[in-house]
């Protein structure tokens, strides 16, 4: 099974699909619908809250999204005379991390520890109207992600799609769809189908949105045990953010000018190519994909950079840089779109004996701003697998190429107090990347359906990193936080 085809299966057939790519066996029990499992083998009430779950999505997704819920439904009623194979299926963490620092990391780790960072519950809904033909619900409740302006485990429809396949080698889907970015993007949700506690934040958090509302197609090429996939894109997400955090109370940028989180709404216009290759257990892709990000709202993209201030001095300050000192200043024009093109390339590799080796490179390269992350992620990981353990080494680091200017800015003094705060202000709008990650840890599989991991992580900072909320008067350069992770993962 490929890559490409993930979106279109349940959650169990996603696991086998996980584990057929390691043994190459074909999975068992996939004639049982997964409703009648989950009756016989749970509670019945769980069945009723995934789909009280997805009702409630479903009436986000028809007062936000009309258009594109209609035109699902439209293809649902087109094809509802026939027979429709429908089957429930569901994943979720019960995640606990903690820091041994007393500032937050990645949005909730601190050393008062934290649920929230890893917790999820999702339920999916699948309608299989006749081999051509099917549609796909998935709703999913969890805290905002990282860079989410989201409210506090509100239920999201992750995905609501149509597809249709008319042929083995051809899939057609539109609708709301997951991008198909890196190895785990269409199941990165889904704990149970890979052995990290949590997939490197160097890589899968860099981006600014996950999904997207639009169209895709899926192209396969079997050449002899070579599996080749093409897979293409395009759509907008209307309603993404940027977290940012203001460190300093006192500060112009929060509403009330406390210390705390604000965000930039954007809309974003996606579209991009991935082509992966499945052999013999192993896995290859690279990809290339373009944005096109616009501030919503009414609001602003900001300024395109900061900028030494003139002799005469600049807005908002005005003051000659000669009876104060040197200080930054807002360039005069503004983005109205901040274009990124991104390449990555991803690998999976059986070293044999257990031995496994995955590894994902990003850049992205930003037109229009150097205060947003133009970047260099990725992450090489080592696993072995011994009995039901997997035990694991994983290295990954992200930078961006603004880390000099952040610098210059944050460090700029005058002999003005008050301007020494609005440079400080002024860093904190610019997304800068400097860090690096050590991840020692192991998951033991209960089941094919179910897994316990355990994680040690030791994060080091250069000049900054944005997934580190500094405390007032701190920085969140030259870090260093150790980090402990425990979670259960699931599915039925």
């Amino acid at each position: 099974m490929a890559i490409a085809n993930v979106q279109s299966l349940s959650i169990e057939q996603t696991c086998q699909v996980q584990v057929k790519r390691k043994s190459q066996k074909k999975p068992n029990g996939y004639n049982l619908p997964l409703l009648n499992r989950i009756v016989e083998f749970y509670n019945p009430a769980v069945a009723l809250i995934c789909l009280k779950l997805i009702r409630m999505a479903m009436q986000k997704l028809l007062k936000n999204s009309v258009c594109t819920l209609a035109c699902l439904l439209l293809g649902m009623v087109s094809l509802s005379t026939q027979a429709v194979d429908v089957s429930l299926s569901g994943y979720g963490t019960m995640g606990y991390a903690i820091s041994d620092k007393d500032y937050t990391y990645q949005r909730y780790i601190d050393n008062k520890g934290s649920f929230e960072r890893d917790t999820l519950f999702g339920a999916q809904l699948n309608a299989q109207f006749n081999p051509a033909w099917s549609a796909t619900l998935q709703v999913q409740a969890a805290p905002p992600a990282l860079l989410s302006d989201h409210p506090n485990w509100q239920p999201t429809l992750t995905w609501a799609f149509l597809s249709y396949r008319p042929a083995d080698d051809w899939l057609f889907r539109v609708g709301k769809l997951r991008i198909p970015f890196y190895l785990h993007s269409e199941n990165a949700n889904i704990g149970t189908t890979y052995a990290p506690a949590r997939l490197p934040v160097e890589v899968y958090a860099s981006a600014s949105t996950v999904n997207f509302i639009g169209a895709s197609f899926a192209k396969t090429w079997q050449l002899n045990d070579n599996e080749f996939i093409l897979d293409g894109y395009w759509g907008n997400a209307v309603k993404e953010s940027w977290r940012f955090y203001a460190r300093d109370p006192g500060n112009v940028l929060t509403k009330n000018g406390a210390a705390g989180e604000f965000f930039a709404p954007l809309v974003i216009e996606s579209k991009g190519l991935r082509l992966s290759l499945n052999r013999d257990g192993n896995t290859f892709l690279a990809g290339m994909h373009f944005a096109d990000t616009t501030a919503r709202n009414g609001t602003t993209l900001g300024p395109s950079t900061y900028v030494p201030a003139p002799a005469g001095g600049c807005a908002p300050i005005g003051i000659p840089p000669a009876f104060i000192g040197n200080y930054y200043c807002p360039a005069a024009n503004g983005p109205s779109s901040i274009k990124t093109v991104t390449t990555n390339f991803g690998a999976s590799i059986d070293l044999g004996n257990g031995f496994r080796t995955i590894g994902e490179y990003v850049r992205r390269k930003n037109e229009g701003s150097t205060l947003s992350p133009d970047s260099k992620g990725f992450y090489l990981s080592l696993q072995k697998e011994i009995g039901h353990w997997t035990p694991y080494l994983t290295y990954a680091k992200l930078t961006t190429k603004n880390r000099d200017l952040y610098q210059a800015v944050n460090s700029a003094q005058t002999i003005i107090p008050a301007v020494n705060d609005l440079q400080r202000n002024l860093a904190d709008t610019m997304v800068v990347y400097d860090q690096n990650t050590w991840a020692l840890g192991t998951a033991y599989s209960l089941s094919i359906n179910s897994k316990i991991k355990a994680e040690w992580s030791v994060v080091e900072t250069g000049i900054a990193s944005s997934f580190i909320d500094a405390p007032p008067g701190g920085k969140s350069g030259d870090q260093r936080i150790n980090m402990f992770s425990l979670s259960y993962n699931f599915t039925f």
